[in-house]
This record gives C-alpha cells, structure tokens and sequence, in this order.
C-alpha cells in the first residue's frame, strides 16, 4: 500500500486541508502542536474502519464544536496493484464515494455503503492489521519496540529470504505432541494434571510416614531423656544441700568481722581529716616563704634598673644631636645634586640637537629614493591593469585549442572525404552543407579539389548528372562536437583580448616581468618604510630643529630644511606658532662654548653625566648616614622609654610584694606558722600508727574477702536451686508425654503409612515414565523447531544490524525473541537488555527496526507506509544526524512519514520533501 493524498475538511480543528505524500521516499510533515498533524493519521483510520451512517463517539469526536457540519476525508491510495480514490463525508449529507482504476486501465465506482464494503474488503485483503499497527508510531507510542511475529507479510518475506519453513515439522504432529505434553506438564515445564497430583499424593504419603516413624523415634527419645533427668536431679539435690551448710557458717564468720571494718572506717576518717590539716599549714609556710623572697628580690631589681635608666637617657641626648648634623650635610649634598643635573639636561639638549640634524640629512636621501621606488610601483601597477591574462586563462586557451585539434582530426576520421575533378568541358559545380576544406562553386578544366563532408555535398554538371554524398549519422556529433571547440576557443580568445594563443603567452610573459618588478619595488618600499613614514619624520625633525635654531639665534649655520620631496612647508608652519621668548638654556648658567660637533658634544654629555653620578653616590652616602642617624636615636630614646618603665614596673611590684608581706604577717606571724606545721606533723603520725595497728587485725581475720565469699556463695545456691527446679519441670513433662503416646496407638500408624506410601509411588512411577517421555519428545521437536526459527529470524535480525551499525558502529548486534522483538542490544562489547537502556536509545532502537521491517516488505504486495507521529524527541545532536541519514537511506525502499512540530530534528534527513502545515 502507498498513501499518495490526504484531503479532510471540517475534521476537528482543520477546516479545509489537502495533503500529498511521495509514494517513494521520506515525507516530513511540520506543523506546530493542534495544527492537525496526527489528525491525518486518525482520519485515514476512520475512512476504512466506520461508514458513513456510524453512530460512533469516535465520529462525535471529530465534528468541530459548535458547528453543524460534517467531516469529511478524501484519501488516494494505490492497494493491491490498484489505484483509488476514497472519499467520505459523516454525520452531515452523508456519503461515501469509491473509484478503482485496474492494473489495465478499468475504472470501477461504487457509492454509499457498497462503496464502504468494498473498500473495507480491499484493505484486509492487502493490508496485514499487525503490519500496519507494527508500522503506525502514534504519538507518545515512539518507544515503544514492535513485536511482529504475527505478521503476515513479514512471516512470508523471511521465510522467502532464509529458505526455512517457519514450522520446521508438520502441524498435526506438532499439534499431537504438545497436547501429550500438556497433559503431564504446564507450558513452562511445571507438572500439571494427573501427574501433578500424584506427585502430590506421593510426597503427602511420605511426610504421613515420616511424621509416623518421627513420632515412634521421640517416644524412645523421651524414655532415655527420662532416665536421664532422675539421675541429673538427684546429683544436683545433693550438692544444694552441701552448699547451704557452707553457706550458714559463712554468715556467721561476717557478723564477727563487721566490727574490725567499722573502726578501721573510724580511723580512716580521723587520718584524712589530720592530713588535711597539715597540707594547710604546709601550703602557709610556703606561701610566707615566698613573700620574703619577692621583697628581697625586687628591692634589688629596683635599685639596678634606676642605674640603666640614667645610662639609656644620657645615650638617647647624644643620638639627636648626631642626627641634626647628619641633616644639615645631607641639605648641603642635595644642592649640589642638583647642580650638576642642570649641567647633565644642557649637555644632552646639545646632543639631541647635533644627532637630529645627522637623522634629517639620512632621511631626505631616504625620501628621495622612496619616490622613485613608487613611481616605478605606479608603472608595474599599470602595465598589469592592462594585461587580461593569466595561468588559468592561458592553460585553459591552450587546452581549447586541443580540443578544437582533437575534433577535428575526430571529424577528418570519421566523416567522408570526396575528391572531385573536372576532366571535360561541362562545369561541375559544388554546393552543400558541412563542407571540411576551401570547396570553390566551381571546377575549371583539369581542377580538382579534396572536401570532408561532414552534412552534405552536391556535385552536379548541369543538363548531365548530379551526384549527392552525405555523411553518417554519427558525423553530425563530430561536426557539432568541432563547432563546440572551436566557439569555446573564439569565446575565451575574446575574454583574454587576444588573437591567439602565442599573443596570449606573450602578454602572460609582460604580466610576469611586470609582476616581479612591482614585487621587488614594494620590497624596497617596505625596506625604506620599515620605521615609518619618511616625511612625518623629517616634517618634524625640520620643525624641531628650526625652533632650536631661533631659540639660540645662531648665524651661519645649517639653514633650516626646506623644499624637501614630498612635503610642505612644515617649517614655516611651526615658526607661525612658536613663541619668541623661549630659549633653551634659561636656566642654566655656561661655564664655556658648547661643543659644535657630536662626539665633543658626546664627551661633555658624559663628563656631565659622571659628575652627576659622583654627586648621587655622595647624597646616598648622607641619606644613609641620615637613616642611620635617625634609627640609632629612635632606638635609644625607644631604649631611654623601656628602662623608665621598667624601673617604674619594679617599683610598683616591689610595694605590692611588701604590702602582701605585712598582710600576712597581721594574721599569723613567721613563728606561730613553723609551730603550727610541726603540730599537725605529729598528729598525723599517731593517726596512721593507729591505722596501721587495725588493718593488720582485719587482715588476719580476713574481713575484706568474707562479703564476697558470702556473695558469691549466695549465688551458686541460687543457680543450684534453679538447677534442681528445671530438671523437676522437665521430668515431668518427659513423663506426661510418654503416657499420652502410650494411648495414641504410634506403631500402628506406622504401618499404615507405610502401606499408603508404597501404593502411590507405584501409581506415580507409572505416570512418571508417560510423562518424561512425552518431555523427551516435546523438547526434541521444540529443539528442532528452534532451529528452524533461529534460521528465519536471521534475515530481520540482519537488516537491523546492518541499520543499526550505520548509527552506533560496527560493534552493534541484536538479539531477538520468540516474537521477533529486540530483546538484547550489544554495543561495544557491553551486552545489555533493552529494559536497561536509556530512553533515547530505546526510541532509536524501535525506529531502526520498523525500519528494518519496511524494507523486508516493501518488495511485496503487503507493504505498508511507515509513519512516525513526534518521534526522536530524547536523541542528542549527534544521533539525530545519524538518525536522519538512516531514514534519508530507507526511503530509497520504501514510503515514510513523518508528522513533527520540530523540524530540527528531521534537517539532517537526505532528500526528504518538507511540508508546512499552517494554522
């Protein structure tokens, strides 16, 4: 099928619009969002699903709201080899109107609902619905990956391409085996039916018997674990009752030692509470001790930094003085700085002017010779205005008149040469068309002429014979192929403003010579311009020096510069403006004549210059002298500070350390604190003698260990008490179990299971061997069957890789299921599952194989468009141009469209036709 037209008028919001489609080829529809795009997609559908009397919402749907009107779609369409013209207008004057023109011309026209039927009758016919579904992306359905194993058309393609039939067996069999199959196991090999539930009731048997032979096993168990318990509970009862009479005696040895720990406590107290008193007295005795060496320390700190005090005042007085003389030699060597900087600027304003002079007498020879260089560049310059000629001009002359020889030796070897002399007294006479060579309208006697006849000729002797000769064919080509060469020739000869090629050559050899003079004369010219310009420097060079020479009104000397080439009066112009009373040396007064030549004028600039430097080394020396000066006076005046404060610091400490002294002493005088301290010694001795005396006495009677001797007694009598009550509780559950099982019957229903569970396996045995061998079988054929499908998939799965590598590379595969759906995707070695790749690359994978799909078959009568509603809306830059070459490439197979409001996406699209939709 190819959709080649789509007309809709009055369809939701479109009110009249005709579109057609290349019927081979890409078509891009654009259009902004509501413009109707995907309504040409709808509207195609409804023609052939509903009539024109359809009550449907669908129909509801498309009307345009508020309006009494009724949509109407028109579509042209080849089907099936045939071309129609389907047109259908619903809800309002209804109609439906139908033509079909035959593979050999017939015309067929049906109306109304025979119209409907018949082309509902053409379109399942030649259109498979998964095909077309598979082929038809609607908008937001991009990414998502077609499975279209049950396409017909596709089916048939692969099948034709691989060679394979798709079943690999026959269908009865086929059909025979799986339902052998199912009746012992599920699709995904599970059991099922009769064997399922055998198997059931074989492992229900064996749990009953297990559980049976279980239960016989703990009766023996608990009989064991019985005999067991009383021999556990009488031991454990023995040592409680041996423990309990340890226990007793030692609570009666703690009550006895309970007293030694009390007065020990006693004692205790009174020796902390004695040293405590000591450690004050002794902190006392050290703290007075320390006041009495601070009062004779800082007395003596006082009376030596008073003596440092007078020395630093006495330093800093020098110092200043020592600074104002360095001050007032530094002044003196500043005047005489600039002294001899008044003589350094004359020296060098005398040297600048000499040096000037030399520079414009440079340049004016310069100036001239430039001249003369652009007066030679202006004549090349004209020479090579004239001359039209150049390499390409010439090659190409003499290439056309290679070609004028070649046509014409092509025309002398292919066309007749016709030799004619006149041997008697009549007159031959020559006329014709496309005569080769000088051909006069006349022979005299005996003359005879040679003629390439490339038309026609005629050759006559009136009132006696006429003899016409054409040529071939063929030499009409030759002789149009001449008359090319030589026009081309005539045309370029014209361009050139030559009369051949020699004169061509000539003029292209004048170019030449023209050429590479005005290259050497520009290479002069940059050469004398490479400072710039000539004139600007001598303009102002001129105007300097004649200021100077104003300045000094000097007579005699070097005039200043005028009439130089190229120039105005510079000069004059500059003296307009200077003003009489500048001088130059002003301020300078002259210890002799200034020298009238460079280098004397060089020598005096130098000797100028060394005074300088002798004077600026001297006023170094004074400012260093000065700095110096100045830093060791701050420094002993910061010096004179320090020694104040501090002897001021001393002082103060001093009254401080012998106010604190007498504090003291007001409180506690120095004897009352050394008796105190030996008091307090004293006691402290008796109070740990007494100590000691009572701690031997608990230790002998072990006092401190009997508390946790008790503890520890008390709590292994409670951990055998527990003991003994656990194994009570379990001996008589033990018991109670054993006469509950001796009413219960176990080794009778031991046996039973035992029965029951031989029963089932035999019925189960005999299922089991029916059900693997129809497994056998079902995955031998499915083995086979496989095969065959791995075979017929290849084709798809080829056509995809090969579309795939032209975006992603050589490194790209596929892999498909049962469905012929993209299951895995491998690129550069990194095998993946299509669910695990990224949303561009899914939407790019379901285009390239639809793709793929098309151009399986669209060499057959099942074909269909491909359409793409607001595709390749998550590819980067770089996909999108390797995208739009893929389908630029799969419109050479097929016909493909593609409706977007983004025409961005699609501009790398080869070939594609581009149409606008307006709103």
């Amino acid at each position: 099928m190819r959709l080649h037209s789509l007309a809709l008028r009055d369809f939701r919001g479109v009110k009249d619009r005709m579109v057609r489609f290349r019927a081979l080829g890409t078509t891009v529809v654009v259009g902004d969002n509501e413009v109707g795009k995907s309504s040409l997609v709808e509207a195609f559908g409804l023609i052939f699903d509903l009539p024109d009397d359809s009550k449907s919402t669908r129909i509801r749907d498309i009307q345009p709201v508020g309006q009494d009107v009724g949509p109407q779609v028109t579509a042209e369409l080849s089907l099936g080899g045939r071309e129609l013209t389907y047109s259908k207008r619903w809800l309002k004057n209804r109609s439906t109107e139908l033509t079909i023109v035959e593979p050999d011309g017939r015309r067929q026209s049906w109306t109304g609902r025979e119209a409907h039927n018949e082309a509902e009758r053409l379109f399942h016919e030649n259109v498979d619905p998964v095909l077309w579904q598979t082929l038809m992306v609607s908008q937001g359905q991009s990414l998502v990956l077609p499975t279209p194993a049950d396409a017909e058309p596709l089916i048939t393609a692969v099948t034709a391409e691989s060679g394979t039939p798709v079943d690999g067996a026959s269908m009865p069999l086929v059909t025979a085996v799986e339902h052998e199959y199912l009746r012992y196991w599920t699709p995904r090999g599970k059991p099922t039916g009769d064997f399922a539930r055998s198997a059931k009731a074989v492992a229900a048997a064996e749990l009953s018997c297990k559980q049976a032979f279980q239960a016989m096993e703990e009766v023996q168990s608990d009989i064991r674990r019985a005999e067991r318990l009383n021999l556990d509970l009488d031991d454990v009862t023995g040592r409680l009752t041996e423990h309990l009479t340890v226990l007793e005696a030692l609570r009666e040895r703690k009550q006895a030692t309970d007293e030694i720990l009390l007065r020990r406590d006693s004692v205790r107290s009174r020796a902390e509470t004695a040293r405590a008193r000591l450690e004050n007295h002794t902190r006392t005795r050290l703290e007075r001790e320390r006041l009495l060496d601070e009062v004779e320390r800082f007395t003596k700190f006082e009376a030596e930094l008073a003596g440092r005090r007078a020395d630093a005042e006495l330093v800093a007085k020098t110092a200043a003085e020592t600074v104002q003389a360095a001050e007032a030699a530094l002044a003196e060597v500043v005047e005489l700085k600039d002294l001899r900087r008044t003589d350094v600027q004359a020296a060098e304003r005398r040297v600048s002017d000499l040096m000037d002079r030399a520079e414009l007498d440079r340049l004016v020879g310069q100036q001239t010779e430039l001249v003369d260089v652009r007066a030679r560049i202006a004549a090349a310059g004209t020479i090579l205005d004239r001359i039209k000629v150049d390499d390409a001009i010439v090659a190409a002359l003499e290439d056309a008149r290679a070609a004028v020889v070649e046509a014409r030796a092509a025309l002398a070897a292919g066309v007749p040469e016709v030799t004619v002399r006149r041997l008697g007294a009549e007159p031959v006479e020559l006329s014709g068309t496309g005569l080769e060579g000088n051909a006069p309208p006349e022979l005299g006697f005996d003359e005879s002429t040679e003629v390439l006849v490339s038309g026609e000729l005629v050759v006559g002797v009136p009132g006696q014979v006429e003899v016409i000769v054409r040529a071939g064919g063929e030499a009409a080509t030759l002789r149009a192929r001449v008359d090319d060469a030589v026009r081309r020739e005539k045309d370029l000869l014209k361009k050139a403003g030559v009369k051949d090629v020699a004169a061509a050559r000539e003029l292209l050899r004048k170019a030449d010579t023209a050429s590479a003079e005005l290259n050497e004369a520009r290479r002069t010219e940059k050469s004398l311009t490479a400072g710039g310009d000539p004139g600007e420097r001598i303009a102002v060079l001129t105007a300097r020096l004649g200021s100077v020479d104003e300045a000094e009104d000097v007579g005699g000397k070097q005039p200043a510069v005028e009439g130089v080439p190229g120039q105005m009066s510079l000069f004059a112009e500059f003296t307009e403006f200077a003003s009489p009373h500048d001088t130059l040396f002003d301020d300078v007064t002259e210890t002799g004549p200034a020298p009238a030549d460079l280098p004397g004028a060089q020598r005096a600039l130098d000797a100028a210059r060394d005074g300088l430097a002798e004077a600026e080394r001297l006023l170094k020396d004074a400012e260093f002298a000065v700095e110096q000066a100045r830093k060791a006076a701050d420094e002993d005046r910061s010096e004179a500070q320090n020694a104040r404060a501090r002897s001021e610091l001393a002082g103060e400490r001093l009254a401080a350390a012998t106010e604190a002294l007498e504090s003291a002493r007001s409180v506690l005088d120095d004897e009352a604190v050394t008796v105190a301290e030996t008091e307090a010694t004293a006691e402290v001795e008796a109070v740990l003698d007494e100590l000691t005396a009572v701690q031997a006495q608990a230790d002998e009677a072990g006092a401190d260990r009997v508390a946790d001797e008790l503890t520890h007694a008390l709590a292994v009598a409670k951990r055998l008490q527990d003991e003994r009550d656990r194994l009570r509780d379990a001996l008589r559950t033990t018991e109670g179990r054993l006469e509950q099982s001796g009413r219960d019957g176990l080794a009778t229903r031991r046996d039973l299971a035992e029965l029951e569970l031989a029963a089932v396996r035999t019925e189960h045995d005999s299922l089991l061997r029916r059900a693997e061998a129809a497994q056998r079988v079902h995955e031998t054929l499915s083995r086979h069957r496989a095969e065959a499908q791995t075979k017929y998939s290849e084709p798809l799965q080829s056509r995809i890789e090969s579309l795939g590598r032209s975006v992603y590379g050589p490194s790209f595969r596929v892999w498909l299921d049962d469905d012929l759906a993209v299951a895995e995707r491998e690129l550069d070695g990194v095998r993946l599952p299509v669910e695990a790749l990224s949303t561009g690359a899914q939407e790019q994978l379901a285009i390239i194989t639809r793709l793929a799909i098309s151009h399986l078959v669209s060499t057959g009568e099942g074909s269909v468009p491909v359409i793409f509603d607001d595709a390749l809306g998550w590819s980067d830059k770089a996909r999108l141009r390797d995208m739009g070459a893929l389908l630029g490439r799969a419109g050479d197979h097929g016909q493909i469209i593609v409706l977007t409001c983004m025409p961005d996406r699609y501009e790398y699209v080869p070939k594609a036709m581009f149409i606008t939709l307006d709103g």
